[in-house]
């Protein structure tokens, strides 16, 4: 027994010490000391009993006739020494003899005996004890074996309910093939009968025309032909005219800029459903109805976001835009026109009254009368970052200003009602739940708004992973978004085939609950965040640009770091010119190019080919890029030293572009893009 104080332990080693010592000997030694003092007690005691332990003597009594030893019964009178003394002074006693004593040790056997019972004792009490806390182990360990036979038995079930799910997957997955087997094989014989029909069409036109044109001369003949084709074309399509854009003239851009997606990215397509997101994108951007850009960290809500805003604002200019966001982006230009709110937590008011802003313009249109709503133009509140600034304010519920507010309540009406006065909200999360924009309501509200799902996969330019197609994942397989099963499935079906291209290509998959619901790989849409910015920096180049902020909107945007292509490739700053450079660039251009390259081998400089490198002139950053290559460091270090770039990540297709041009420096090409 481990003591629980220091007195304690005192007491058990004045008190117990022996016991204590005892209670060490293995079994066998106890079972022996027990029975050694079981044996001398018994033998003790018995020889306790016996005889007698002092001297006695035997006494007679004088009468007239004779000596009386004994008494009546015949017993002889017999007295201890004590006794006998008293009866010395009658002279009728006589001493007949002394009697010595048989067990003079008596008491000591007693002491003996009862000293060996009780030993024997503390022995049964301390094997007792043992005993008693073996039962106790002996308990543990039994419940020990029965809960292993417990969790084997259960291990062993759920083995053979893995192996028979197993079975049925194999089953299943055979099926479908076998059905997908059979569609492919009618959609073969489908096409064929169609390419039997056409050619037979076809023939019998051949026929035809020949019927037609029989006996007539060459010349007459190409008349005929020509007088046909004109008929059935009366007019030509050029550029980028469509046959859908001449019957709706409404639809037409009249912005030279990136108007249409196909123009950057069917030609080049990596799936075909990237069409399907064309669509999507413009029909969604034309909607009434609320959208909730669904997608975890890094999953391309801001590239989709711009180009819904410019798709819209494409269609109909005079859409009103008020964005509220967590981080200080142009948003296509909307910052510039000072309609970008940065959510702070010192000036929550701010935030309240844009969303109140916004409802209100909803609050007088819903009293307008119907005839006079068809010409409402469209008005959208951005609402970036929605779950975390939601989250926010409501920790700080108890704010004077958030508990004077009901902004909730108003962005309820914004989102279900804001349809018939072309007033919504666009809002990307990180959830598809309704508790994310705020909203206490089940799963049939969500049917009035429009979800748009992205996941992707990309290496950032530090080498870390992001993954974030778990979010569009649990969103495709849950049932409150998509009811049918069989769609489910198919639908995760074709989100499994885009995953490699998508990471091969990091290109955000795109999920839309739009009818049908569809997944499909997204487009590449980067160019509408770009273009904003490369107009920026052109305006900034020729000393347009202000990068002060003003409530007026007609500031002018900053010069974006990253534009996400290498539109200026070489980086070439400015041609040299007498008078055009100021202290600093004719301080660079006495400096040697033997200089410049050691600053750029240790890295003390930037990059060769950027904006900061202190030397300007194009034809000098070639010449130094030459010697620079000439060192022979490997194309990724000289390409890291030239443009800042690395091999892999979000910005891999610069990289590419970067090794191309230095595969054209390397062949002595180069100087003349400067001019």
């Amino acid at each position: 027994m481990t003591p629980l104080t220091e007195k304690h332990a005192q007491l058990l080693k004045s008190n117990r010490a022996l016991l204590l010592t005892f209670e060490r000997l293995p079994v066998a030694s106890k079972l022996s000391a027990v029975a050694l003092a079981l044996i001398l007690g018994v033998y003790s005691g018995i020889t306790a009993i016996q005889g007698t332990a002092s001297n006695r003597v035997q006494l007679c009594i004088r009468n007239k006739q004779a000596l009386q030893c004994v008494d009546k019964a015949g017993k002889p009178y017999i007295m201890t020494e004590y006794h006998a003394e008293k009866w010395k002074a009658n002279p009728n006693v006589v001493f007949h003899k002394e009697i010595p004593a048989t067990n003079p040790h008596k008491a000591l056997w007693m002491a003996l005996a009862g000293c060996s019972f009780w030993a024997a004792g503390v022995g049964f009490r301390s094997l007792q004890n043992s005993e008693r806390q073996l039962a106790n182990y002996e308990i543990l360990a039994e419940k020990r074996d029965l809960a292993k036979g417990q969790l084997n038995a259960r291990t062993e079930l759920l083995e053979d309910y893995r192996a028979m799910r197993i079975k049925e997957v194999q089953a299943e997955g055979d099926v479908e093939a076998t059905a997908n087997d059979c569609a492919v094989i009618l959609k073969q014989c489908e096409v064929l009968g169609e390419a039997d029909i056409r050619i037979a069409q076809m023939e019998a036109e051949e026929a035809v025309f020949e019927a037609e044109t029989a006996g007539l001369p060459e010349d007459k003949k190409q008349e005929y032909i020509a007088f046909l084709r004109n008929q059935k074309t009366p007019f030509q399509l050029t550029g980028t005219q469509t046959l859908d854009g001449i019957n709706n003239p409404s639809d037409k851009v009249d912005s030279g800029s990136a108007s249409a997606i196909e123009s950057a990215t069917v030609a080049r397509l990596l799936h075909p459903s990237e069409t399907k997101a064309i669509a999507i994108l413009k029909q969604v951007a034309g909607s009434r109805l609320s959208l909730l850009l669904i997608a975890g960290s890094g999953g391309g809500k801001t590239v989709t976001q711009a180009a819904l805003i410019s798709l819209l604002l494409e269609k109909c200019p005079d859409t009103e835009f008020w964005v509220i966001s967590q981080k200080n982006d142009s948003y296509c230009g909307l910052r510039e026109k000072g309609r970008v709110l940065l959510f702070e937590i010192t000036n929550l008011k701010a935030t309240l009254d844009r969303i109140h802003h916004v409802w209100e313009i909803y609050d007088t249109r819903r009293r307008k009368k119907e005839n006079e709503r068809a010409s409402m133009s469209p008005v959208r509140l951005l609402l970036a970052d929605w779950l975390s600034i939601n989250s926010a304010l409501q920790e700080m519920a108890s704010h004077p200003d958030v508990k004077a507010s009901n902004y909730l309540v108003e962005l309820c009406d914004i989102g279900l009602n804001g349809r018939d006065f072309n007033v919504g909200f666009w809002a990307d999360l990180q959830s598809f739940y309704l508790l994310a924009i705020g909203m206490k309501a089940d799963s049939n509200i969500r049917q009035n708004f429009n979800l748009i799902g992205l996941g992707n996969y990309y290496t950032d330019e530090f080498g870390f992973v992001n993954d974030s197609y778990g979010v569009l994942a649990n969103m495709i397989a849950t049932h409150s978004i998509i009811e049918n099963k069989e769609v489910r499935q198919a639908l995760l079906v074709e989100f499994n085939e885009l995953k490699p291209i998508s990471k091969q290509h990091e290109r955000p998959i795109m999920m839309s609950t739009l009818e049908p619901p569809t997944v499909c790989l997204q487009a590449d849409v980067r160019h509408y965040q770009q273009q904003h910015q490369i107009v920026s920096d052109a305006e900034a180049s020729n000393g347009q640009a202000d990068t002060t902020a003003s409530s007026s909107g007609k500031d002018k945007a900053q010069p974006a770091q990253d534009l996400g292509n290498l539109y200026n490739p070489y980086g070439k700053g400015e041609k040299g010119s007498e008078g055009s450079e100021g202290s600093e660039d004719l301080e660079a251009s006495e400096r040697s190019l033997e200089d410049y390259l050691a600053d750029v081998l240790t890295e003390a400089s930037a990059p060769v080919f950027s904006d900061e490198f202190p030397l300007k002139e194009h034809e000098k950053r070639v010449q130094l890029a030459r010697l620079l290559i000439a060192k022979k460091l490997g194309k990724q270090k000289t390409i890291w030293l030239l443009w800042g770039l690395k091999d892999g990540g979000r910005n891999n297709h610069r990289y590419t572009d970067a090794r191309t041009m230095l595969e054209n420096l390397m062949k002595g090409e180069g100087n003349d893009d400067a001019q």
